[in-house]
This record gives structure tokens, C-alpha cells and sequence, in this order.
């Protein structure tokens, strides 16, 4: 109720007033009943600052101080004119950090700017410094996007019918104290004693698109066509009874005959991604969210360490089933609507990340 008043009145004031003008006459009348400084800034709008200004004026006899329009003497901007050319000109290429930006400007404008400056120029146009993304070389995007339409997205369509189940099928390899050394507060760096040996932890994961449950097989050694092997005759008897779909890259240990032979004989379709394109093998995805959570802690026990692996993997459908759902979707980047930005880089829509 108090707020619908306080609003009722500033709306009244408004009418013949500025807002701020308005919002220092409500606060005025506000101190003068005892309302505390908190309140009056939750109320008012005003800062914590500004209510204190207030409040010794009043108690010194100057209210005339804060009824004057104050009018500012701040000097303009030197990017002003050529804001919108410096703009353009980031859209148009590629730079990496604020010192690049304020190199460009000082070369081509003659404008010698603070990096801070240059911080408050980019949040006023909305210019954020974003991760890239990767394009691979080699990816043929025309093929890719007749994959995703006459393969792929039907299969999708038909396991979440129930008519099928569709599997996505890849190993990942994780090393200890390689990329994994976690993150520690404090006023300087850290450096962690890593473990002297190279020891690995490889995970063969086949993940279902519509449960997000991952099947695996794991070892500390290699990943060989008999692994592979190996999930198919868990993939068949877990899944009995219903056509099973794999998608799956070209790596040869995948696509020899061996592999493709014992498919056949359990009724599993294989279906293989065009060349260069591990966008469309959704389990990818799951192997950057494995990553991401790994990474926040340093392990120097190798029993420990895969243990996590294994608990990360299997929150798929339990505390992490959200953020999986919407990592895994129909929703797949396809790079055939990328536009030019630079020689080297190009945009594309956006696609979903984890929560």
C-alpha cells in the first residue's frame, strides 16, 4: 500500500516536474517523518548518496540547493564523431582485446583512448567479448544440412515417438593434470605440483537422445574396434526388442568391417556423419559439459578422478538431467546460414546451451 502511494504521488508531481526533481521533493517529505535511508532509496529510486545529500541539506537549512537545475559542464566525448565509424569497423573484423580496438582507433581516428574508456564505449553499443565457436576447415555444409534433414531429424522424430531409440555414439579421453587443474581464490595465481605420470581415462559413451541416458565402456589404455564392438552387445541388450539407430563419426576403429558386421548380425543401423562435422554427433555436447564440471577441482588420484567422470556422466538422468536437456536437443547447428564476418571468422545462430 505504501508504495502504490508514493508512486501515486511522484506520477502527480511529474506533471509539472522533472523525475528527479520529483523523486528529491517524496524523499524530502519522506526524511522529515523518519522513514530510514533505506527505505526512502527502495521507494524513491534515489541512491544511498543522493538521500544523505538530502538529509544534511535539510538539517543545515539548504533546501533551496537541491530544488536548482544544475547544468553540466562535462566535455565531449573525443570519440563522439566517430563513434559510429569505430563500431563498424569492430563489426566488421576481428578483435581480440580492448588494446587491439584502442590501437585501431589511435591509427586510423588519431585518437589516443584509456582502455577504460574503450570498456564503456563497447557497453554502450552492446559489444560484448564472446567465446568463438570452431568451423571446421573442411566441413561441407551443403551436406551437412541434407544429412540433418533426410537422416538425421527423422530418426529424431522417430525415437521421440517411441518408435525407435537413437543412440549417439563417441569416446573421450580425459587426462589427469593435463587440463583439469581446477580454480582457488586468492590475490595471485596459483600454480598446482601435477602429477609426474600420464595417466588417462577414456570413456566409450553412447548417449540416448531422448532418455539422455549414456550407456559406456571405459578403460585407461586404448579405444579399439573391440571396444566398439563391445558397446554394440550392450546397446542390443539393453535396448532388445527395438530398432536401434547409432550415429557415429568415421574414425576407422568405427566404420571397419568387423564393427560393421557384428551391426548387422545384432540389427543395429549405423549411420555415419559427413566428414568434418562433429556438430552433428550431439554427444560432443555432453563431453564439454563433463569437461566444464571436472574442471573445477585439481585431482591428483587417479581412482578419484574417474570416479568423478563417472558420477558427472551418470547425473545425465539424475541432478543434471535439466541442464542435459537442454544441451541435447533437436536443435543442431548447421553452418550453411554462416555470414562472412572477417577471412577467418563468420556468425551463425545461436544455439542452446546448458543451464
Amino acid at each position: 500500500m505504501e508504495e502504490e502511494v508514493i508512486k501515486k504521488i511522484m506520477g502527480f508531481l511529474r506533471l509539472f516536474m522533472c523525475e528527479t526533481l520529483a523523486k528529491r521533493i517524496v524523499s524530502m517529505i519522506l526524511i522529515a517523518i523518519g522513514v530510514p535511508n533505506a527505505r526512502i532509496t527502495e521507494l524513491t529510486g534515489l541512491c544511498d548518496k543522493s538521500v544523505r545529500i538530502l538529509k544534511k541539506s535539510l538539517k543545515n537549512g539548504e533546501i533551496e540547493s537541491q530544488f536548482k537545475k544544475i547544468k553540466g559542464r562535462g566535455r565531449k566525448s573525443k570519440l563522439k564523431d566517430v563513434e559510429s565509424e569505430i563500431i563498424e569497423e569492430i563489426e566488421r573484423n576481428d578483435y581480440h582485446s580492448r588494446q587491439q580496438i584502442a590501437d585501431m582507433i589511435e591509427e586510423k581516428h588519431g585518437i589516443k583512448v584509456s582502455l577504460p574508456v574503450i570498456g564503456t564505449l563497447l557497453k554502450k553499443n552492446e559489444i560484448k567479448r564472446l567465446k568463438c565457436g570452431s568451423l571446421p576447415a573442411k566441413a561441407d555444409t551443403k551436406k551437412q544440412r541434407s544429412f540433418y534433414e533426410t537422416i538425421l531429424h527423422p530418426l529424431m522424430e522417430q525415437a521421440k515417438s517411441g518408435k525407435s531409440v537413437l543412440l549417439f555414439l563417441d569416446a573421450s579421453h580425459f587426462v589427469m593434470g593435463c587440463d583439469f587443474l581446477g580454480y582457488i581464490y586468492g590475490k595471485v595465481r596459483r600454480f598446482i605440483k601435477t602429477y609426474s605420470g600420464r595417466k588417462r581415462y577414456n570413456v566409450l559413451g553412447a548417449l540416448n537422445f531422448v532418455s539422455k541416458k549414456v550407456t559406456t565402456v571405459t578403460n585407461d589404455t586404448y579405444i579399439t574396434s573391440t571396444h566398439i564392438c563391445d558397446m554394440l552387445r550392450k546397446i542390443a541388450l539393453e535396448y532388445a526388442g527395438k530398432p536401434i539407430s547409432v550415429i557415429l563419426d568415421n574414425a576407422s576403429y568405427q566404420k571397419c568391417d568387423l564393427v560393421k558386421n557384428l551391426a548387422i548380425q545384432l540389427g543395429i543401423s549405423l549411420v555415419f556423419i559427413p566428414p568434418y562435422s562433429p556438430n552433428l554427433n550431439l554427444i560432443e555436447r555432453l563431453w564439454k559439459f563433463v569437461k566444464t564440471e571436472l574442471r573445477t577441482k585439481y585431482y591428483d588420484n587417479f581412482a578419484l578422478f574417474r570416479d568423478k567422470i563417472d558420477f558427472i556422466i551418470d547425473s545425465t538422468i539424475k541432478d543434471n538431467k535439466f541442464a542435459i536437456d537442454r544441451l541435447i536437443s533437436d536443435n543442431v547447428q548447421l553452418f550453411d546460414d554462416a555470414d562472412p564476418i572477417s577471412l577467418m571468422s563468420f556468425s551463425c545462430n545461436e544455439q542452446p546451451k546448458a543451464a
